[in-house]
């Protein structure tokens, strides 16, 4: 699988549903989501498609194929659907699923509103990371984007997908201490489920210090070594299944920040 294609994997199914926690954490997200009844897919030929569903102020993702839609955005080769996720000008094929998505065409203008207030958490300016509640809903993104693209790489990428093969069954937690975010992965028959949240009784558990340390974790500028030596991070529990999970993880950064 080329690396263009693996990352357009990332974008459709690692960062594209993070729009179910911000309009859980952001209000004019919340307001904006609150405001559409639709269905929206996203596909890319010979590459991954992604269906977003809006009701009553949430948003569902799938990437069943058979589910219909309303109005779909079509692009032509995964290196648009990237450039687009890179913020360069690029225009998608659009095409209506139902009769209805012409009635739905200003749910298109909302989407585009909620992927500029997702990105301004996913690549915050400095102004905006000096509120610390701003700083909270970063991590819990971030983090969420990371777990959840280290099961894409696990699918996607020929050398890890070995690694993920071999890994154990369990459960895993990723606590940001002292009051989160928290957010955990299931593993089981060589496949990684992300979810939101904590988890009873994880397998095994990696936990970070603090905001400031979760932080620096996202930017890629956090010496990990140091950072275990120095307590900052701390892994419990099956200690082989956390260490290669956060490989995976560390993929996934070398992906979506090159």
């Amino acid at each position: 699988m080329s690396r263009e294609l693996i990352l357009a994997n990332l974008h459709l199914y690692a960062v594209l549903p993070r729009l179910q926690e911000l309009v859980k954490l952001d209000p004019d997200a919340r307001k904006l989501a609150g405001e559409m009844k639709s269905a929206i897919r996203f596909a890319v030929r010979g590459g991954p498609s992604v269906l977003l569903k809006f009701s009553g102020g949430a948003v569902s993702v799938t990437r069943d194929r058979r589910e219909g839609c309303d109005i779909g955005l079509y692009f032509t080769s995964p290196q648009k659907l990237n450039k687009m996720f890179l913020g360069q000008s690029v225009v998608p094929i659009p095409y209506l699923g139902s009769p209805g998505g012409l009635t739905r065409l200003g749910d298109l203008k909302r989407f585009t509103k909620l992927t500029e207030i997702m990105t301004r958490y996913l690549k915050p300016s400095a102004h905006d990371m000096n509120d610390p509640e701003f700083r909270a809903r970063h991590v819990e993104m971030g983090l969420m984007v990371g777990i959840a693209g280290a099961g894409v790489i696990g699918e996607s990428d020929p050398m890890m997908a070995r690694t993920v093969k071999k890994l154990r069954d369990g459960t895993l937690l990723v606590n940001v201490k002292p009051v989160g975010p928290k957010a955990h992965v299931v593993v089981k028959g060589g496949r990684i489920t992300a979810l939101n949240g904590p988890i009873d009784t994880p397998s095994g558990t990696i936990e970070i210090k603090d905001l400031d340390t979760a932080v620096a974790l996202l930017a890629n500028k956090l010496d990990t070594f140091a950072a275990v030596g120095a307590c900052d991070l701390r892994i419990f529990g099956l200690i082989p299944l956390a260490d290669e999970f956060s490989a995976l993880m560390d993929r996934v950064g070398l992906y979506l920040n090159a």
